[in-house]
């Protein structure tokens, strides 16, 4: 047995914390004991066709795995919770994403419900050229605003006013009205 053996096998695979990241060239430093790394990549779930993106951020746990046992050679196997960075839930249902801000998404396989929240302030945006489907019952809670035209299939329904081109369906009044059989003029 060679007199690097041992160091080679300490070094195989060593626990860390993130010191510094390179975004751009998507490498990492790693704090492990009393040494820092080089920069090295990061393990990522697809780096293929299609092709994932989470930066890791300053301070995560990881692994730093060694082929070899020769940290020239290291990568950071991130996804360790810690005290710092703690599981955003305990339930076996969950599958659940939480970012910086606040945002969550979250769904739930006992509840069957897939919630996303966003902090105040939040957008979504959706495009899809093709078109956008969407099957069930939709409820929207807020200010609604429709930038085209709408088509409706079927009954629609309000419980107030409906006001087209400024004109109020309960209030407007019609002029030339007579008794008997003759129209009214327009709705003003």
């Amino acid at each position: 047995m060679s007199s690097e053996t041992p160091r080679h096998l300490s070094n195989l695979i060593r626990l860390g914390n993130i010191a510094a990241v390179d975004l751009a060239a998507a490498r990492v430093r790693v704090a492990t004991g009393q040494l820092t790394t080089d920069w090295i990549p990061w393990v990522v779930h697809r780096a293929g066709t299609t092709v994932a993106w989470s930066a890791p951020s300053v301070g995560e746990q990881v692994l730093v795995l060694c082929p070899e046992g020769d940290p020239a050679g290291a990568v950071a196997l991130c996804g360790l919770y810690s005290d710092a960075i703690p599981a955003p839930s305990s339930s076996a249902a969950q599958t659940v994403l939480a970012f910086p801000d606040g945002a969550i998404l979250r769904y739930d396989a006992d509840a069957h419900t897939l919630d996303a929240v966003l902090p105040g302030g939040g957008k979504v945006n959706i495009t899809a050229d093709g078109g956008i489907t969407l099957n069930g019952p939709l409820t929207v809670n807020g200010q609604t605003q429709i930038n085209g035209d709408t088509t409706i299939q079927g009954k629609a329904t309000s419980s107030s006013d409906v006001v087209g081109g400024g004109i109020s369906l309960k209030g407007h009044k019609h002029s030339g009205v007579q008794s008997g059989g003759a129209l009214t003029g327009a709705p003003q």
